[in-house]
């Protein structure tokens, strides 16, 4: 089961990098909207496929796994984001926390839509 919640994170990060590149640069929409909107989506998305790839509810150890990997790598990427920010010049705390907080919306998403409570919801009618 493992290497299945790798490949669903790894999807994760690529459709994040994918949907933020289509919601800023080509749609015009920024900020918190697009954040929000693109987490949600895509954690919707990949519980969406669990569900109905799995027939089941994901146990807790998959859903620490998959938050582990998609936010962990996410975190990486942002960090080498601020890291090129930083190269022309240093960003005030304030700049920090808006990264920060823009990060944090990826792995709450996914933790959001992996709950038992919400992800029931995309289980086929048959395995409820």
């Amino acid at each position: 089961m493992t290497y299945r919640i790798r490949y669903l994170a790894v999807a994760g990060i690529l459709a994040a990098f994918l949907l933020n590149v289509v919601a800023r640069g080509l749609l015009r929409v920024g900020g918190v909207p697009a954040t929000l909107l693109v987490a949600a989506a895509i954690a919707a998305a990949m519980a969406f496929w669990f569900a109905r790839s799995q027939k089941r509810l994901a146990e807790t150890g998959e859903r620490w796994r998959l938050t582990a990997l998609y936010g962990g790598a996410l975190a990486v990427l942002y960090l080498l984001l601020v890291g090129m920010a930083a190269w022309k010049n240093t960003p005030s705390p304030a700049a920090l926390l808006i990264y920060f907080l823009n990060y944090l919306c990826y792995p709450l998403s996914v933790w959001w839509f992996f709950r038992p409570g919400v992800l029931v919801r995309f289980l086929p009618k048959d395995a409820r």
